[in-house]
């Protein structure tokens, strides 16, 4: 058995709020038509018609009404009040025959006719109007014959006079207000096409920037540039311990709000807030705080502007201004982590092998290309590693090489490229030097480390003594060629291990 579903009744056009021509000209309408109705009954007066040309004038105070009507009900509103100045003009223009060509009547609603037109839609506009005014006009006389009032009385010419004045400065308020309205608009789209740049810019300083405090600096000069008007800072607080910050940056603001702003926000912590205006000073300008919890997975950040007063449209796009920032820092931070993570030894936290080959065929290539820059390499190894951790343990042995590490570290220059190479292996890379800078390093390695006592925790605790001993080879890219630098120090370190290791066992050592 199949049921039929009852349609659907048709729910009415819902009355909603016209478009913004149909709202500017309903007022000017509104006055027109009742002037024009008193001029009609005044008319009707002194002529003695009576109700014969008042009741039909009736329609006049009708129209204003059903015309917002008709644009409020309407699927395109604008269209529908384009159709409504059309309208008037015919209306307008039987009226005038009706009134048997009343010169001021005639002169003044035909050009106010034609001017309503003319504003909202061109020429094009005005004369269709004026057909539409001349036809209605004379289809009435064609109708009912043409007779002709030029002059009904001069107060009657004083009232039309001054009712026509007012219509006219009636229409440029209007034209008044939605000339700031679009001014209004203008400015509001200049502001977002601001903020849309600068959201781009923050996310180019991103890409380009090499460090945390690189990206938090560049940002803000690039929004303090968009924005000369507002001073900002940022603040990344530790998330245990929100009294620490960081990292901070600050461009535009006086060096006095920097003082004791962090502990301001460290207090604000705790607080599930969005923004905060931190500060009304008496000179009006406004502190704003916005939070970026929530969008930092090791940080509690805050970005800080500083307002000549109260901005509604700044607050309207803080929220876009935190998400970048914080996006791009937490990105940063991401970038950061993995790429410390592929080039750094876990363990001793020197650069690890692939680093290495990569800085090492750079080397090459700048002793391959003019002006065929030199450079060398010095390659260590860490004797008794295999020993010590037989012995005591790895984890003793792990303690053995970060010692090492760390005194070869003291002895390398700010340019050399330092890597843990293998297990026991570590590599020093000497860009743009010659041997004489492996040889000196290597003297320094000599006199400082070698035969050096190392105590270290076993597993149980208790303390261990290890003799620190290292074989040193070096070579440059003078005296051999540039791929082969690399395997030329490697051969010279064994034969360093094999020296070392006869004399030891000659008791020389």
């Amino acid at each position: 058995m199949s049921v039929t579903k009852p349609s659907p009744i048709r729910a009415g056009r819902p009355f909603k709020r016209p478009h913004r021509l149909a709202l500017a000209t309903l007022p000017p309408r509104a006055f027109a038509f009742c002037h024009t109705f008193g001029l009609t009954v005044w008319i009707a007066m002194l002529e003695g018609s009576g109700w014969s040309l008042v009741l039909p004038a009736l329609l006049l105070l009708v129209w204003p009404a059903v015309a917002y009507a008709h644009a409020a009900l309407a699927q395109d509103s604008k269209r529908a009040e384009f159709r409504n100045l059309y309208f008037d003009s015919l209306l307008f223009g039987v009226w005038c025959g009706v009134l048997e060509y009343y010169f001021w009547a005639t002169m003044f609603i035909g050009l106010a006719c034609l001017m309503n037109n003319m504003v909202v839609g061109g020429v094009r506009r005005m004369a269709g109007s004026m057909a539409l005014f001349l036809g209605g006009a004379l289809g009435w006389g064609a109708l009912t014959g043409f007779e002709f009032r030029p002059y009904v009385s001069v107060e009657v010419d004083i009232y039309q006079v001054a009712g026509a004045v007012v219509y006219f400065l009636a229409i440029a308020n209007v034209m008044f207000g939605q000339n700031r309205k679009i001014g209004r608009s203008i400015t509001e789209i200049a502001y977002k096409n601001r903020v849309f740049h600068a959201l781009l810019d923050l996310g180019v300083v991103a890409n380009r920037a090499p460090d945390i405090n690189t990206l938090l600096d560049d940002s803000l000069m690039h929004l303090r540039a968009d924005f000369p008007q507002y001073g900002f800072a940022v603040f990344l607080q530790e998330r245990q311990r929100p009294e620490v910050t960081r990292y901070a940056a600050v461009a535009g603001l006086r060096i006095n709000d920097e003082h004791g702003l962090g502990r301001r926000l460290a207090a604000l912590h705790d607080q599930d807030a969005g923004t905060i205006k931190l500060s009304d000073s008496m000179d009006g300008e406004q502190l704003y705080a916005t939070s970026m919890g929530g969008r930092l997975s090791m940080y509690d950040g805050w970005l800080v502007i500083r307002a000549p007063g109260l901005d509604p449209a700044l607050e309207r796009v803080l929220t876009l201004f935190v998400d970048q920032l914080a996006a791009a820092t937490e990105n940063k931070l991401l970038h950061l982590a993995l790429k410390k993570a592929a080039e750094r030894d876990g363990l001793t936290g020197l650069y690890n092998r692939g680093y290495l080959e990569l800085a090492l065929q750079q080397s090459i290539k700048g002793k391959l290309q003019p002006p065929g820059l030199d450079f060398a390499v010095l390659m260590m190894d860490v004797d008794g590693l295999k020993e010590v951790n037989d012995r005591h343990g790895h984890v003793v042995g792990d303690q053995f090489i970060a010692i090492v590490a760390e005194h070869l570290m003291t002895h390398c220059r700010e340019g050399d490229t330092l890597a843990r190479y293998g297990g026991d292996e570590f590599v020093i890379l000497f860009p743009s030097a010659d041997l004489s800078a492996a040889e000196r390093i290597a003297a320094l390695i000599r006199t400082h480390m070698e035969g050096k006592r190392c105590m270290l925790i076993a597993t149980q605790g208790e303390q261990v003594e290890v003799t620190l001993r290292l074989s040193l080879g070096s070579a440059s890219s003078r005296e051999a060629p540039a791929q082969e630098v690399l395997t030329l120090a490697d051969t010279r370190m064994y034969e360093d291990k094999s020296r070392r290791r006869k004399r030891s066992v000659l008791g020389q050592e």
